[in-house]
């Protein structure tokens, strides 16, 4: 015969056997579950079509040594040497200076400021250089 406190515990580790058991039972269904959830949704949803891939190179080696050479381009006119402003230029004299009649007008259209219209210069070689700009 068996004492109540031996019965206690011979009940307490059948009901643990019991519910270890329904928890694996549950965690296998539940494992099932997700795992035919997971089928169906990869099943709906449309993947992207993998992109292309290059084909593989074959390897060629190195390029071979060779005497480096350039091809000379001589443009019109460079061979003589020039063909530019030299710095500084030199405004020899202001009076020179030529304006637009009418000018730039004010935003409100009340005044009108002085507008220049070409410019006489010098640069370092001695050459004239004329700025002329563009009626305002």
């Amino acid at each position: 015969m068996t004492t109540p406190a031996e019965r206690a515990n011979q009940l307490r580790g059948n009901l643990n056997e019991r519910a270890g058991g329904i928890r694996g039972r549950l965690n296998a269904r539940a494992q099932r579950l997700a795992e035919g959830l997971a089928r169906n949704l990869s099943e709906i949803i449309e993947r992207p079509p993998t992109p292309p891939t290059l084909r593989r190179e074959e390897p060629r080696g190195g390029i071979p040594s060779a005497r480096g050479y350039a091809q000379y381009n001589y443009q019109p006119g460079s061979s003589t040497g020039g063909g530019g402003i030299a710095s500084p230029l030199v405004e020899a004299d202001f009076s020179a200076r030529e304006w637009w009649p009418l000018g730039i007008p004010s935003t409100d259209g009340l005044l009108y400021f002085p507008a220049q219209k070409k410019i006489t210069m010098t640069d370092a070689n001695g050459a004239e250089v004329v700025l002329e700009y563009a009626e305002p």
